[in-house]
């Protein structure tokens, strides 16, 4: 960090003073002043918030890593991406604020627009702006209820949807996200298709039909009176979890015979990340609703709900003080276009295939990789203390977290009980893919088989 950015964070803040450059001060200053939430203090350093290109991030030290995690999918086109911060200097003048659930401004317009039009289905559509991913599902489960009368949803095991409200409801990847807390909705809940863990089954199309089966049950003796079935395309903080295409196909079936609506929550898959604009239409599927956020900012906080016109009944039924205020719905264009021009879903796809190849040919003999698997730069590595009994085995993935992130300075997130997310930057090269396979590999090779546990905030 340089004399300047140190001395403006000095003049911001009054009797500031001396402003150490050590992550083990901060990290402590930290614990201190704000809430417990999902930072990992005893495995990632204090981030240089002044710094960095790329796929490349620093800590406060001056500490280089690889960062293969994109912000968790937010950063489509790396860190402080050229182009992007010479279209943020050519809109420095435009207005910060307009309350555009109350006000039209052009460049939300045309940024609804845009979505509609990249958004699967022959059908009219209309996009409703929000500032996350939690609260685009908050709208699309407004909606469904508003659209049919009715309150009941379908949901999986596992399943990350978010933390708030009605999102929390339907969320099922970790226990501590809900304990204690009352849920909002009425949720029919049953295993997401998992081909690794499946009872029983073997295959992709054994893991659809098994899902599907106890789904139909699910339903026949809960109740068909269900407003929308809400499935993440692929399972993000739930493991990466890369369900068959007949899982999908099914599900949309399923929707179609109780008069429910489909809702593909794209919010950590979407724009571009699995070598399509949306990750749903790998299995050919068209929803009734996709839920965006993460990318679409472009590294601020934007969120969207797009679905089938009209998606309210009348005005006032849903609203939000924030939303696609006129630069972010500029810097979200340059996004969406940047992704397009450059190529960066064939490279997300062709890139992101060969670090699964990769990955795959390097671990083959590893007995304690369960399982590799991931669609285009959306990877997931799941452990196990043995491939005979698939037990997850979360000491040792929490171990690699660690040794990643401090010998190797590579900058990896956990998922699921014992799973290990990669989600590069779009626009990461096959060279960066590559010394990240090499990194992650080593610190693999030297973690597999020592005892012991490390901090479990690695895990996300």
């Amino acid at each position: 960090m340089k004399d300047s950015d140190i001395q403006l964070l000095q003049s911001l803040v009054p009797g500031l003073g001396e402003v150490p450059m050590s992550s083990a001060y901060w990290i402590q200053r930290a614990e201190k002043s704000m809430a417990v939430s999902t930072r990992g203090g005893d495995v990632y350093p204090v981030v240089d918030h002044t710094r960095g290109h790329g796929v490349w991030l620093y800590d406060i030290e001056g500490n280089e890593y690889l960062d293969v995690t994109s912000g968790v999918a937010v950063r489509a086109l790396g860190l402080r991406p050229k182009g992007m911060r010479d279209f943020e200097e050519k809109i420095v003048d435009v207005v910060e604020e307009l309350p555009g659930q109350d006000f039209d401004n052009i460049p939300q317009t045309l940024l609804a627009e845009r979505l509609n039009g990249i958004t699967p289905g022959d059908f009219p559509k209309q996009t409703f702006f929000t500032t996350s991913g939690a609260r685009a599902i908050e709208t699309a489960i407004k909606a469904a209820m508003d659209q049919t009368g009715r309150r009941r949803f379908v949901a999986f095991r596992p399943a990350f949807h978010g933390r708030t409200g009605y999102a929390l409801a339907l969320t099922a990847s970790k226990a501590i996200h809900r304990e204690g807390y009352p849920q909002a909705l009425d949720v029919i809940r049953t295993p997401y298709a998992n081909p690794y863990r499946t009872p029983g089954g073997s295959t992709p199309e054994d893991a659809a039909a098994y899902a599907l089966l106890t789904l139909r049950d699910a339903i026949e003796n809960e109740g068909g009176d269900i407003a929308a079935i809400v499935v993440e395309s692929v399972a993000g903080e739930g493991g990466m979890i890369v369900p068959p295409p007949e899982f999908l196909q099914g599900l949309r079936a399923i929707a179609d015979e109780h008069g429910a609506l489909l809702v593909a929550d794209e919010v950590q898959s979407g724009l571009g990340r699995t070598g399509t604009w949306w990750a749903i239409e790998h299995a050919g599927v068209v929803p009734d609703m996709v839920t965006s956020a993460k990318a679409l900012g472009g590294g601020y906080p934007l969120g969207a709900t797009i679905g089938r016109s009209p998606m309210f009944r009348e005005a006032s039924r849903h609203s939000e003080t924030f939303s696609a205020e006129p630069r972010l719905a500029l810097l979200s264009l340059f996004v969406l276009k940047s992704i397009e021009e450059q190529g960066l879903m064939d490279n997300a796809r062709i890139v992101g295939g060969r670090m699964l190849e990769a990955l795959r040919d390097r671990l083959t003999d590893n007995p304690h990789v369960g399982d590799i698997r991931g669609l285009g730069f959306m990877m997931g590595i799941e452990f196990v203390e043995d491939r005979a009994s698939k037990t997850p085995d979360p000491a040792l993935r929490d171990r690699i977290i660690q040794n990643a992130v401090s010998k190797q300075h590579l900058w990896i997130l956990g998922a699921g009980q014992s799973a290990i997310r990669l989600l590069p930057s779009l626009n990461t090269t096959e060279e960066e893919a590559m010394e990240a396979v090499t990194r992650f590999v080593r610190a693999i090779d030297e973690e597999a088989g020592r005892a012991g546990r490390s901090p479990s905030a690695a895990a996300g």
